[in-house]
Parts: C-alpha cells; sequence; structure tokens
C-alpha cells in the first residue's frame, strides 16, 4: 500500500502529514517517452488503469490511518502524475475526494501535485469551494527558475513562464502555490547547485507560499542513475542543503521552507562523511517541521570543511575521483 503518515509541518505548525499516491497511469510526459530525466515514479504506475470509483475506495482506505488523530493533520496526495490531468483523475473524482475531506475536522491542510500547463482556474476553484476554510496548496515542479538547467540538465518540457502563468490562475482560483525546487540537477556543481537554488528562490519568491527543497537522489532506471554508476555525478551534500534552508529562512522569514532529504545517508541519497548522516538529515527535518533556525545551526561535524573546499573551489562531481 502507498500511503503512510509523518511528523511533519502542517499549515505552519508541527502535526502530521498522511501521504497517499493514487494509483493512476502517472505522468503524460512519461507515458510519451518524455520523462524527467532524475524521476522513475511513473515507472511505478500499474500497468492495468484503475477505475475512478476504485480509486475513491483507495483514498478512503487510506484516511484510516488518520481517523483517530487529534493533531493538526495534513493529507497530500500524489499521482506520480498531476492531479489536475483529466487522463489521471476525472473532474468528479477531484470533487469527491474533497468533499470527504471537506467534512473532516481535524484535516486542516490538503496539498495536491500538478505540471504547470495542466493547471486551470475552473479546476482550481471548484476544489477551493469545496474546502472552504482549509489550508489548500497546489504544488508546482518548477525544479528551477533556469531554463537551460530545466531543460539540459532536467528535461522538464516547462519554461518559468508557465509557472508563473499556473501560479497566478492558482492565486486567483484562492488557492496557495508550493515551489518545489530540486536541488543539484546533473550536470551542476555543488556550489552551481546551490546557487541555482538560491536564485530560483529570489524569482519563484513574488508567486509562492511554500518552498519544498527536493534533494536529489538516485532513482532507478534514469538518466542520474547512469552518469552516478560511471562516477560522474554525486549526490548533494547534506551540508548544501543545510546551507541554502538557513539561507532561504533567513532572507525569506514570511515563506515555509521545507525540506526532507529522501534517503539521507545511504550510497543513493544526499550524504556527508556517513558519521554525520543521521544527525544533519534529523536537524533538517526538524527545522522543517518547525520552521526553528536552531536545528540547523547547532549541527556541526569535522567534514564542514572538506564541503566547504568543495564549495568554494567549485570542484566539478567528476574531478572527485581523482582525489
Amino acid at each position: 500500500m502507498t500511503f503512510w503518515t509523518n511528523e511533519d509541518n502542517v499549515a505552519g505548525k508541527r502535526g502530521t502529514a498522511l501521504y497517499v499516491i493514487l494509483p493512476t497511469i502517472g505522468c503524460y510526459r512519461y507515458r510519451i517517452g518524455e520523462a524527467c530525466y532524475m524521476c522513475s515514479y511513473p515507472m511505478e504506475a500499474p500497468k492495468a488503469s484503475w477505475s475512478q470509483e476504485e480509486l475513491i475506495e483507495y483514498f478512503k482506505k487510506a484516511l484510516k490511518k488518520i481517523e483517530n488523530k487529534k493533531d493538526p493533520i495534513a493529507v497530500r496526495i500524489f499521482t506520480s502524475g498531476s492531479f489536475f490531468d483529466d487522463g489521471e483523475l476525472k473532474s468528479e473524482t477531484r470533487k469527491r475526494i474533497f468533499s470527504i475531506l471537506a467534512e473532516m475536522d481535524n484535516v486542516e491542510e490538503i496539498v495536491v501535485e500538478s505540471r504547470s500547463e495542466l493547471v486551470r482556474r475552473d479546476a482550481v476553484k471548484e476544489l477551493v469551494e469545496i474546502i472552504e476554510g482549509k489550508y489548500f496548496e497546489v504544488a508546482i515542479g518548477l525544479e528551477t527558475a533556469n531554463d537551460d538547467v530545466a531543460d539540459i540538465s532536467i528535461n522538464k518540457g516547462n519554461t518559468f513562464e508557465d509557472f508563473i502563468r499556473a501560479s497566478e490562475i492558482i492565486k486567483e482560483a484562492g488557492a496557495n502555490v508550493k515551489t518545489y525546487l530540486l536541488f543539484k540537477p546533473i550536470f551542476l556543481s555543488e556550489r552551481d547547485a546551490i546557487e541555482d537554488v538560491k536564485e530560483s528562490i529570489k524569482k519563484a519568491a513574488p508567486y509562492t507560499d511554500t518552498f519544498s527543497i527536493n534533494v536529489t537522489n538516485i532513482q532507478k532506471g534514469t538518466t542520474y542513475e547512469r552518469l552516478w554508476e560511471k562516477g560522474e555525478y554525486r549526490t548533494p551534500w547534506l551540508w548544501s542543503v543545510v546551507e541554502i534552508l538557513k539561507w532561504a529562512k533567513e532572507n525569506f522569514p514570511e515563506k515555509r521552507i521545507l525540506s526532507d532529504p529522501v534517503g539521507a545517508g545511504s550510497k543513493r541519497g544526499p550524504h556527508n562523511c556517513g558519521e554525520c548522516d543521521k544527525a544533519v538529515a534529523r536537524a533538517i527535518r526538524e527545522f522543517s517541521n518547525t520552521q526553528n533556525l536552531e536545528f540547523l545551526k547547532k549541527v556541526k561535524h569535522d567534514c564542514l570543511g572538506e564541503w566547504d573546499y568543495i564549495v568554494s573551489e567549485g570542484i566539478l562531481d567528476w574531478q572527485l575521483q581523482l582525489w
């Protein structure tokens, strides 16, 4: 079953999030052979399509995990594609899901995902009207505000202008915007990747309520995996994530800044030296849950000096093999 709960930031405060991956047919870009280079999620979509009624029943089953919880709840709905893709979820299905959530008093936040080009004002507006009073975010995978990086390093198929258009539609419809940024696309050094995220935050801030820094991990069957296997790509340092989060919160204190470094400490995930990975990842998650920078300021380790040298010198990933 692909649903689970975790401690998380719920509408600005500590609470519990229910994550639900609906088994739709997945991202249409993958189906036409244009998947993002780092993403394998659509590969996990079911081979046989589920009916819309089956998807509703699956969602109801997932909700049983939070039916007795008293703390603030966020429900975050994923499809390995786009919530507003009618090929995955029909309008009536979306409305039924939101009608169920509207009746749940402990659910304070609802988040769905969509690619920019699939965001439509009427589709967002009808959901806003159903769950009036609850915090509702539409998450957009901007990844980077640099169109060249989005094209060459990600194969995103969107531009920054597409993101602006989608964000304005979401705001006009009465919802909030979560912006996903990918930290460390391929072909960027650690230093360049840090600067790319910072520049992207600056450019996207006027259109964004929440930033989610998605730290690259190596997913099977992807272009990123092939470069990683050749030693031409290193997954990000956790120290870099700490640097980005501190900078973002200090410069944009009114924004919710989140990050969950999936696979932290593993060889396929973001990592430092191996000794401090768990502690640093824990600090990152605690900061995300509370928005308290003290969690990030407390973490220290000897390998911080090595990271600082690699970043300051702009060392490329393939050069690390020569050390």
